[in-house]
């Protein structure tokens, strides 16, 4: 069988391209049955997630659907016109089908590298499949095979740890300050665009409260109903932040708005309890000074990118790591293949010529009266030796070629030759 894969993802297409492609769980089904009625000698199966797209087939080398085919299924699937999407589209064959599987499975072409929830779509995909996929399926060794490879690349590389935005560095510097957040107020002051985006990571934590303050009370009110925050005035500042446990400072002020000597009274208040902060303004919100009382941990944008630029470096020692395992997954299942497919021919042509040689000699025996036991004994060692050394060089062609996700087509050539049809 070969091994197709045709879609578009995060990379190729737009989200408006993206969502007109989408399969719900119900629409996934019933698209793979009807496949399966038009196409009955070939596997599919669907992987649709907010970011992909994609259809895979396993076919006979000489089979269907071809690659317009499956493209035309799609756009019927959605009731689209080909134009509106073609273009967005990549496909891959055989071997590169297979390393885009491992890949995508691995997270290693999410848009966050490293995620885990990939895998656990990956999964639910082959579920839905599975009715329609016959007993010793192609496309269910394949993606098991995949999911043995992203478990591997996820314990042997730790692709998944390490931060790499400003936001999610935030939260680990949460997590090393309070051990739980159900009683802990954050607090944002500003409304600029990474202060925003900081804060929604931030939500991760679930805290008990979160209270926003901005100059214009008018877009603080509009940011806290989109996250269920609080919003208050600019003049309870000096209130907030003695009843925050996380404060975030993103506005555009040229000079500091929460200084030394607006924050002396503060730690008072507060009863000395721990204060993170996060100064993600340039120029600073945040005098440094105030970072020198022993309870304030005080970080700026040049911190969290700094320990985010760390981690990415890291996760591109852990990225090479992870192709490699990739490579060798690859490499490990058209070895597989090329046992499962090419082994089985061989085999046959072995008995073909076989049978051929021991036709010819029943025929030569007569003509030989003279000839004693071991002299035709001899003969038919020579049959046997003569026919080892014509399907050597053929056999390890068969069986490189099966390692490179090409055997299919030579192993359908070879049985066409040696009239092996009948016998697969």
């Amino acid at each position: 069988m070969r091994t197709f894969v045709v879609g578009c993802n995060h990379k190729t297409a737009p989200v408006a391209v993206r969502e007109q492609l989408a399969f719900d769980e119900q629409h996934c089904a019933a698209a793979l049955g009807r496949f399966q009625f038009r196409f009955p000698c070939a596997e599919s199966l669907i992987l649709s997630t907010c970011n992909r797209t994609e259809l895979y087939l396993a076919r006979p080398a000489h089979g269907r659907p071809r690659l317009r085919e499956a493209i035309e299924f799609l756009a019927e699937e959605h009731h689209l016109p080909l134009h509106t999407f073609s273009s967005s589209l990549y496909h891959y064959e055989d071997t590169e089908a297979v390393r885009h599987l491992f890949r995508v499975v691995s997270s290693l072409d999410s848009m966050v590298v490293g995620e885990s929830q990939i895998l656990a779509q990956a999964k639910r995909a082959l579920e839905l499949a599975r009715t329609h996929l016959p007993p010793k399926s192609q496309l269910m060794m394949l993606f098991q095979r995949a999911f043995a490879v992203a478990k591997d690349v996820h314990s042997r590389t730790q692709i998944s740890a390490g931060r790499l935005s400003i936001g999610s560095v935030a939260i680990d510097f949460a997590r090393q300050i309070f051990a739980n957040f159900h009683d802990k107020t954050v607090l944002l002051v500003g409304a600029g665009k990474l202060g925003e985006l900081t804060l929604r990571h931030l939500l991760e934590l679930r805290p008990r409260r979160i209270v926003l303050i901005n100059r214009s009370a008018e877009r603080a009110n509009a940011l806290a109903q989109q996250v269920g925050a609080v919003a208050q005035p600019w003049e309870r500042l000096p209130d907030a932040l003695a009843e925050a446990d996380i404060v975030l400072c993103s506005t555009g002020a040229s000079e500091p708005i929460i200084t030394a000597a607006t924050f002396a009274t503060v730690p008072q208040r507060r009863r000395h309890r721990p204060l993170l902060m996060i100064d993600l303004a340039v120029p600073r919100d945040i005098e440094p000074a105030v970072g020198e009382h022993e309870e304030v941990f005080l970080y700026n944008i040049d911190d969290l990118q700094k320990i985010a630029d760390k981690h990415w470096l890291d996760r591109q020692a852990k990225l090479e790591q992870s192709r490699e395992i990739v490579e060798a997954g690859v490499a490990e299942f058209f070895q597989w293949q090329a046992a499962r497919e090419v082994g089985p021919v061989i085999r046959e042509l072995q008995e073909r010529l076989g049978d051929i040689a021991r036709g010819e000699l029943d025929w030569l025996r007569p003509k030989l009266k003279h000839a004693s036991p071991e002299e035709l004994a001899l003969i038919e060692q020579m049959l046997n030796r003569l026919i080892g050394k014509l399907l050597h060089d053929p056999s390890r062609a068969l069986t490189e070629k099966g390692e490179h996700g090409r055997g299919r087509i030579y192993v359908d050539t070879v049985r066409r030759l040696f009239n092996l049809e009948e016998r697969e």
